[in-house]
């Protein structure tokens, strides 16, 4: 269900973010406009006890990709279980990007507690500014829950509200930076092909982006080679293992992406350029 603003102006005076990192740090700071807002972090000196004192609380704590190329939620599972053992009572919202069937496990492993899952959709580079600006908000959780999540969010005049279930959250999530994967795989194939084909990459590829069914150039210029960052890849990555039969499309991005990594560290370090993980993971 798509819902075009929120219409509950209520307010609520206290906030609690746990996880200060990017998405953490950035909600912090904007919502901070607004709110009295109590952060935590097992990293800093911080009080457990003012985040059990907020009517709502962010999860923002990291899932990084494991070895098995599968997000790891232990950190949202274990902040979960602090809060049930703490009893606590408010709503809490997770923005931190969950594997398929996560929310559902965790509902049920603890029911006292309110779950809406909201997963973030922010760049990094400017995380403040997409915080203040976003696209759409997500939330998938009982009603009651989400009602009470979206009254944080009466600031966000003219954004689509989307509600949903957790599985479509959760998967949705995934496939919007699976999408920024193969947009980017499809830009440098389209690279190597202009160039067998003689073609001016720029050229081709703005006929492209100046379709009215494209309308966008983001992740579709040329020139900027692999993608790569903390969420594209192993967000990928979790979709495609998460679903491997469906996915031969997310595996051929990864092959672009890889052989693409090669040679700009070919290129680069036949120019003397000193060698690195990192070139063109810029996107």
């Amino acid at each position: 269900m798509v819902v075009n603003k929120i219409t509950n102006k209520e307010l609520i005076d206290k906030v609690g973010i746990i996880g200060l990192g990017s998405v953490g740090s950035a909600l912090f700071k904007h919502l901070s406009n607004f709110y009295n807002v109590s952060g935590y972090d097992i990293i800093g000196n911080y009080n457990w006890n003012d985040i059990l004192k907020c009517p709502v609380s962010f999860i923002c704590v990291q899932t990084p990709g494991d070895r098995n190329g599968r997000l790891d939620c232990n950190h949202v599972e274990d902040t979960l279980q602090k809060l049930a053992s703490s009893n606590y009572s408010g709503v809490i919202i997770i923005k931190s990007t969950l594997g398929v069937g996560f929310m559902e496990n965790v509902t049920s492993k603890f029911p006292e507690l309110r779950i809406v899952y909201s997963p973030e959709f922010l760049r990094e580079k400017s995380a403040l500014e997409w915080t203040a600006n976003p696209d759409r908000l997500v939330f998938s959780g009982k009603e009651d829950d989400v009602r009470e999540a979206l009254k944080i969010y009466s600031w966000a005049t003219g954004v689509d509200i989307i509600i949903t279930d957790y599985r479509s959250a959760e998967i949705g999530k995934l496939a919007h930076n699976a999408f920024i994967a193969t947009k980017v795989s499809f830009t440098n194939t389209m690279e190597n092909i202009a160039a067998r084909g003689r073609g001016n990459i720029d050229d081709i590829m703005k006929i492209v982006y100046t379709d009215r069914r494209v309308r966008n150039m983001a992740h579709l210029t040329p020139h900027l080679g692999a993608f790569g960052g903390k969420c594209v890849p192993k967000d990928t990555m979790e979709l495609m293992n998460a679903f491997s039969s469906e996915s031969l499309l997310f595996k051929a991005d990864f092959v672009v992406n890889e052989t693409v990594k090669s040679n700009m560290k070919n290129s680069t370090t036949d120019k003397g350029i000193p060698d690195s993980d990192n070139y063109g993971e810029h996107r």
